[in-house]
């Protein structure tokens, strides 16, 4: 990725998708999908009134799918209202990751996770080993925002950061890939993807200067999606 100089790297050209959703579904679809914070903690119920909820949506277009999230109260609203399959487990700690590994996922999905994980390295070595255990051709979905984003500047010329207050972490491309090869993952695929801000016409001019940024230099959009396949122990 060096372009020149030891601090300067090659930006990413990758896709830009109009929706985070659409395309995780479609990554997805057919597939055994284990479902990596599947809980949308504090707003599970109000996702899941509204139809917003990943989820749900997981449970229409995958052929199978294990829910698997560290929110006890989240978990249980899941399966009273959508039914399914779920552990209250954390992929990190070794004695949760037994039940994980016998339902033999195709896909491990982290949408929208890593941000929120305090150790986000344990995180994802937790995540390899279960990959490693369940199949050689496991791969991982992860998306995160993007800390690149042209909003980013927009919000700060306003005095602004917005940002969920939980998150901890806000990955750019290359940060995001040096940490997945750290943790013994290789890319083998990268999207970008656009999230709408509203309806207003504020928003919606917001939007439309983001979409030209993004047209010009994908690594200007909001959100990243990246798929991994784990690296053979020994390689």
């Amino acid at each position: 990725m060096s372009k020149s100089g030891f601090f300067s790297q090659q930006l990413i050209s990758a896709p830009v998708m109009k929706d985070r959703d659409a395309l995780l579904l479609n990554l997805c679809a057919g597939r055994r999908v284990l479902h990596v914070g599947c809980a949308d903690s504090p707003l599970t119920a109000e996702r899941l009134g509204k139809g917003s909820l990943l989820h749900a949506k997981l449970l229409r277009a995958a052929s199978e799918v294990h829910g698997v999230d560290v929110d006890l109260a989240g978990v249980e609203l899941l399966r009273d209202r959508l039914g399914g399959e779920y552990s209250v487990a954390d992929v990190a700690d070794p004695k949760d990751r037994g039940d994980l590994v016998k339902f033999r996922p195709e896909i491990v999905l982290a949408g929208d996770v890593i941000e929120h994980v305090r150790d986000a390295a344990s995180f994802l070595r937790g995540i390899v080993t279960l990959m490693r255990e369940a199949g050689d051709s496991v791969e991982l979905i992860l998306s995160t925002p993007n800390g690149l984003a042209a909003k980013n500047v927009i919000n700060t010329l306003a005095g602004l950061e917005i940002i969920h207050p939980d998150h901890v972490y806000v990955f750019t491309p290359a940060s995001l890939a040096r940490l997945v090869s750290d943790c013994g993952l290789r890319p083998k695929q990268w999207f970008f993807y656009h999230v709408d801000s509203g309806n207003s016409p504020r928003a919606r001019c917001y939007d439309a200067v983001s979409r030209i940024a993004a047209h010009l230099r994908p690594a200007f959009s909001e959100g990243q999606v990246l798929v991994c396949r784990s690296i053979p122990e020994g390689a």
